[in-house]
Formats: C-alpha cells, structure tokens, sequence
C-alpha cells in the first residue's frame, strides 16, 4: 500500500549535528565513565613497549612469568608481575579489545571499585590455585602433569576470562546462560585439546568469576533455571558452536595435546582450514537448533556419532580423547533434550533433502577415496585400501585423518575437495534446516471471518494477502497475520478479534514464536496495541501514519482544496470519467491497458515491485476489491487506483487505497482526480471513512522534531532509532519518495493516525530491519543489492 505519487520529490537537507561530532562526544562519556579500564589500557601499552627491555634486563621473559618453578625458586611475586608479560603484538591487541570490551561494560554497570576487586580476585585465583593442583600431581605419571609443570605463563588474557565471569551475573537470565555455556564450553575444550597451563588457569579465572559475581553484586547466586524446551535448544546449540570455536582457537595456537595428551604437537595450515570448515558447518547446525528444527538434531547426531567413530577407530595413533569427549557430551544432550525438536519440515522436503544429502557424500566418498589411491604414494605414510577407507571417513567431517599428504600435489588436491565439499555440503544443509515449517502455517478462512466481524484497521484485508499465514488463539477467537523473513515473524497490525483478549493473544503468539526459533514483532501497530503490549515488556517506535478521511465531513471548498478542484476540473474539460467495479468484471480492454501501465510502471523502477504491505493489480482480482479507472473520450485508461474494504461488526464501514499507476505521458494530475471522484463516489454509497494507507518512514512529527509519548521515542535509546528511522528516510527518499508520498496524502487533509514497529529488545532491531527490508524486496538480485547500497552510499557523503 505505498503508491507513487505524482509529486516531486524533494529531498530534505541533513541535519546540523554531525554523526562525528556525536561519536566523539559519546566516546568522551565512555571513557570518563570507565577510568579503571582507561588507566588499565595505558599500562597494556607501556608494558607493550617496555616489558621487553625489562625482562631482558632481569634475565629474560620467564623471570617475570609464572609457574609451578615459581613455587620451587620461591619467586612467588611472579604471580603478580607475570601479567606484565604480553607477548606478542598481536596477542596484545586482542588482549587490548576484550579487555576494553568486557572490564569496560562492567565498571560502567557495577562501579571503579568493584573492577578492580574483579580483576584482581578472578587473576589471582586464576593463576594460583592451577599451579597448586599442577604441583600436588607433578611427581606421577601423567605425562600432561609433567608438561604442564614445565611450562610458565604470562599476560592478562585470565583475568578478561574473570571479568568476563564475573560481569555475567550482571546480565538477564537468558544471556546469563548463554554467556556462561558458550564460553564454558570453549574453555572445557580447549582444556581437552590444548591443556596448556594458561587454559587451566583461563578455565579457573572463570569458575573463580562465577563465585564472585554474585558476591560483588551483593546478592545470592541465582539458582539453576528449570530447563524448558527453549532453554534446551540455547544450550545445546551454545555447546556446538563453542566446540568449533575452541577447534579454531586450538589451530591456531597448539598445545601439549590436551590433559589426555601431553605432547607438544603443531597444526598444519591443512589442519586449521579443516576446523574452520568444521566451525562453518557447527554454525549452520547450532542455529537451527537454536530454531527448533528437527532435521537439525538428526544431522547433529549424525555428524557427532561420525566424529566419535573417527575418533576411536579411524587414527593410526592414539584414540582422540577430546573428540570422543566432544561427541559423547553433544549425544548425551541431544538424547536428554530430544523432546526439544519437534518440528518439521514441509511434507516431502525432508525425503528430498536427505536424497540430496546422501548422493552428495556417496559422490564425495567415491571421489575422496578414488583419488587418494590414485595418489597413494604421495600421502605419508603410504596407505592401503584401509587406511583409504579411514582417511575418506575423517575427510567426511574434515577430520584431519590418519594420512597426511606428502608433497604440494596431495596437499592441493585435498585442500581443493575440502573446500568443495564444504560448499556442497552448506548448500545442501542450509536449504533444508532453513526450509519454512511450524504448525498452522496455511491460509484459511478465519482471518477473512475475524476481519469481516471484528475489523483490523485499515490494512485488515490485506492479511488474507497470499503472502500472509494465520495464527489462531486456543479459544479461536482471535487470529493474527503475519509472514516470516529469515528468523523474523512479522505481524501485521493489530490482533484481529475482541481487544479484551489481545494481551493474552499477544502472549500465545510470542510463545509460539519462541517455540519456532523466530524473532516476534507487530509492524504498523496502532496506538491500541502499543499500550495493550507495553505492560508485557513491547517497545515501539513509530514507523509512519496512516492518513484517514472521515467522508460524513468531506467537500472540496475553500482555499485548501484548491489544487484538488483544479484536478477535477481538468479532467472533466478534457473528457476523463470515472469507471468503477472490479477488476475482473471490467471490459476487457480495459484492463489490458491497466496491465500494461502496471509493467511500464515497474519498468521504470531501479528495483523490483515490491511486495509485503504493497499490492499489485493481480491482487485486485479478489473479488472484495475495488477497481477505480479514469478514462478518457477515447477509451484510454489515464490511471488506475484499488480499494480494499475495511471492515467493522461484519460489513463494510470504509475503503484503503491500495495500488497508484498512471499512464506515463498522460493525463498528469490523474491520481488526485480519481482520489477525489473515489471519495465522493464512496461517500454517496453511505461509507464512513477512506484511507490513503499508511506512509511508512515518513510522519509529521518527526519533521516538527517532536515525538510521542509512550514509545521508544521518548526514552534516549528510542531516539538513536528515531534517529536512525529518519536518516533512513533520508537516504530512501530519492529511491521511494516516502517523504513526498506524505506531502502528496496531506492535500487532501486527513486525519493522521500513527502506526507503530512493536518488539521486544533493542538488541532485534537489526535482525527485524533486514526482515522486513526482505518481506518487501523478496527477489531483490545481487546486482540490484549492490545498486541499492551504491545509491545509499552516495547520499551520505
């Protein structure tokens, strides 16, 4: 419902407050805010710079570093003076950012004083009590306890581990447990994989911030949350992306081997390509199970009974303890919380999709293994038919495998299948665990009952749009449309029913929407949703107005009307007449021409037609939808408008403009003469009221540099939205005129009703924005993407 006005468009001039100036001013607040971190900073650089000489000076870099030597020599100081010891450059740097990030967010939630308590504690604890347990074990015959004694550590990266800890207990439950599993489970696995002595004390710094975040926050350990259904998928998907995470973190900085180890052992750069192909493919797999899919669970327990497999059987040398541990933890949850993942896929896409699967790895194990016999003698050690059979089967989960190649043939040709199969494989995974499924995702005729008795607006009719599926509460009485884009369920207007059972209704949706692994949000709520789901916890910031004629008190006299007067008069001097009906019943002629000044339209467009919330001309063959033409003397169609009912206590109380086209080169002011003989036309039926649609991106108040009460726009983080919607707008405006749409609605005096984007948390923004950006632009190209973000680059220089 966003026509194209005739008007020209104006675009308005930027604001006076630069975007640098704020930024500047924002990180002068930040950093006043912070001084522990600031001066903490400080030292990082000047010990980066100067740490080098002064160790030299004392006899080297492990004079200053800590270790269970430490306790032997009595230099017990050096628990102290070994976070002076940096390192590297590079190590520095990402010292630096953590650091800044995670100290940074808890001295401005939780005081100076306290970051310096949590610091401290979570260093110390992280490195003392790590080298009393290494020492107790020394003298056995772990070999891991014997390497781990010989090493020494430096640096402060376990103290950014104990404030990481220690600030989750500042956080919501929810991101309590998602902070405190992720990093948990890197940390537990990097122990199994590396077993340095900095992963132990990294380990217990963090354990050490568990314990004292809540002390430091003056109240009691929050007990364990009961483990719901949503609660299940988070933490089971947390634990199988930081198992790849830790898989990356350990190819780039090997170790002894892990606690089950205990011999020094380097990656090759074949080795870390492997685990980032793991970690690319452990995404896809623990974002849908996060969603819910049920195919996920299934690939998930595949892949890690085939990791457990290689681990045990398919090696040369030992058994891979940390993978089999790996894989054994990721069963044992998947089997617990199996109950979790109950949806599926459409009928039949399943069948389809594990047909794909299962070709692709035959395909892949007929190559892999051929071609490796063929260059058998190019691998070490030379392999026979089963260690063929083994090296295929790691390959297939980009295990490293018992065979490594021996020259720059064997190692090309297996980095390029890799690679390749990484790309089949994601392909095929990402069109099935991404397919849309959920219950009760068809059309029915509920919606268009609900519509008829209970009205919905002015976009009520646009719900039983095809693009739209319905929802119903348990007691049937109230039905919600929405569309889904990526992970974002968008519901479009009001709840359709009596209001009296819209909290509840608004509930049910989120719940149900929880259940789906999407993101809930309303777009172009009224006022009446906005404050029915404010108590639950919504946010809103108005998007745009609706613009409402009432058509008891309308008439085209007086001064203000004259620009529609002169409309009017125009087309009646040059023969043009209104035809009113529907599309289908209309000579057809007729809506041959209306077709093609559809396609012409579009044509001229940068972009393809858009779609959500916008109709087309195949949408005004419902039969409940109005076809207004102006026609001139010689049968020529100057312009096409469609109307969609709005209803209220089951008939029809009012008319929304839907779709605008006019012919190119005709009759110029042709919308606003078939707006105006539409009205008047509407009003001699007995209608009471005639929408102009909503405006999106565009509304009189913010122009005015107002704003309403009761959204977001009144509270400082609603207004960086604010902000940002109207910059957008900005930008937009030469593309889609939603700007001068406005202006051009304004001539005929409406009533302007906001409309609202109502959502949860502030953090979904980003995901609801590129939702309802691809709800609109569905087929959007890559070359026409690119065209876009070229044009959008250009306006803010």
């Amino acid at each position: 419902m966003l026509p194209d006005p005739t008007a020209a468009i104006v675009v308005p001039t930027a604001t006076s407050e630069s975007n640098a100036g704020r930024a500047r001013r924002s990180m002068l607040r930040c950093l006043r805010g912070a001084p522990v971190t600031v001066g903490l900073l400080i030292v990082l650089l000047v010990l980066a710079v100067a740490a080098g000489p002064l160790a030299a000076a004392l006899g080297g870099p492990t004079t200053l570093s800590w270790g269970v030597s430490s306790l032997h020599d009595g230099t017990w100081w050096t628990a102290v003076t070994s976070a002076a010891v940096l390192g590297r450059p590079d190590v520095v740097v990402v010292v630096g950012i953590l650091l800044t990030a995670a100290l940074g967010w808890y001295e401005h939630s939780a005081g100076s004083l306290r970051a310096v308590v949590a610091v401290l504690v979570t260093h110390l604890a992280g490195v003392v009590l790590p080298v009393l347990v290494v020492a107790a074990v020394s003298g056995s015959s772990w070999p891991w306890a014997a390497a781990v004694s010989a090493e020494r550590s430096s640096g402060l990266t376990t103290a950014v581990f104990g404030v990481v800890a220690v600030g989750s207990a500042l956080l919501p439950s929810a991101w309590r447990l998602r902070v405190r599993i992720l990093v948990g489970a890197v940390l537990v696995m990097l122990l199994l994989r590396s077993g340095r002595l900095e992963d132990l004390e990294h380990l217990a710094a963090f354990g050490a911030g568990l314990v004292a975040g809540p002390l430091l926050a003056g109240r009691r350990p929050a007990r364990p949350a009961r483990f719901t259904v949503l609660r299940a998928r988070s933490v089971v998907s947390l634990v199988v992306i930081g198992i790849g995470i830790a898989g990356v973190v350990h190819a780039v900085a090997p170790g002894l081997g892990g606690i089950f180890g205990g011999m020094p052992h380097a990656m090759s750069g074949r080795g870390s390509l492997m685990v980032v192909l793991q970690l690319v493919v452990a995404a896809l797999l623990a974002d849908s199970l996060r969603r819910g899919r049920a195919a996920a669970w299934w690939l998930t327990a595949v892949a890690a009974t085939t990791v457990l497999v290689n681990a045990l059987v398919n090696t040369r040398g030992d058994v891979r303890s940390a993978e089999v541990v790996a894989s054994v933890a990721v069963l044992a949850l998947l089997v617990t919380f199996r109950r979790a993942w109950r949806w599926r896929t459409p009928d039949g896409f399943a069948r389809r999709s594990l047909v794909r699967i299962s070709s692709a790895v035959a395909g892949f194990v007929v190559v892999v293994g051929a071609a490796t016999w063929l260059l058998r003698d190019h691998f070490r050690p030379v392999p026979d038919l089963l260690d063929v059979a083994r090296h295929t089967l790691a390959r297939l989960t980009f295990s490293p495998g018992p065979l490594a190649g021996g020259d720059p043939l064997a190692r090309t040709a297996t980095t390029v299948i890799a690679l390749l199969w990484a790309v089949v494989l994601a392909g095929l995974l990402i069109g099935w665990l991404y397919a849309d499924r959920g219950p009760d995702r068809g059309r029915d005729g509920v919606i268009g009952t609900l519509v008829r008795r209970h009205g919905g607006g002015s976009i009520g009719w646009l719900r039983t749009w095809p693009g739209f599926s319905t929802w119903r509460s348990r007691d049937e009485r109230v039905a919600i449309g929405y569309t889904v884009a990526g992970s974002v369920a968008i519901a479009l207007g009001d709840p359709v029913g009596p209001t009296d059972r819209w909290p509840a209704a608004v509930a049910e949706f989120r719940t149900f929407c929880r259940y789906a692994g999407w993101t809930p949000c309303w777009f172009a709520a009224t006022d009446a949703l906005v404050q029915s789901a404010a108590s639950s916890g919504w946010r809103s910031v108005q998007i745009g107005e609706d613009t409402v004629l009432e058509l008891s008190e309308l008439h085209f006299k007086g001064k203000q009307w004259q620009d529609v007067r002169t409309a009017r008069n125009r087309a009646q001097r040059d023969g043009i007449r209104l035809v009113a009906g529907r599309l289908a019943d209309l000579d057809p002629v007729l809506t041959e021409q209306v077709t093609a000044i559809s396609s012409a339209w579009v044509a001229e467009k940068p972009l393809p037609e858009m779609g959500f919330t916008l109709g087309t001309v195949s949408h005004a063959l419902d039969d409940e939808v109005r076809t207004h033409l102006a026609v001139d003397a010689a049968g020529t169609v100057q312009g096409v408008t469609t109307w969609l009912p709005v209803h209220e206590d089951g008939e029809v109380v009012g008319w929304t403009l839907d779709v605008m086209r006019r012919r190119p080169d005709g009759f110029r002011p042709v919308i606003e003469y078939l707006v105006a003989e539409s009205a008047l036309l509407f009003q001699a039926q007995g209608y009471r009221t005639l929408s102009l649609s909503v405006a999106p991106l565009a509304r009189r108040d913010r122009d005015a540099g107002t704003s309403r009460a009761g959204t977001d726009a009144a509270r400082p983080a609603g207004r960086t939205i604010d902000r940002g919607l109207d910059r957008l707008s900005r930008l937009l405006e030469p593309t889609y005129g939603f700007r001068s749409l406005l202006d051009f609605k304004a001539k005929f005096h409406p009533e302007f009703r906001p409309v609202h984007l109502v959502y949860q948390r502030t953090a979904d923004l980003a995901a609801i924005g590129w939702g309802i950006g691809h709800a609109y632009l569905p087929d959007l190209t890559a070359v026409q993407t690119l065209r876009l973000g070229r044009t959008l680059v250009s306006r803010t220089r």
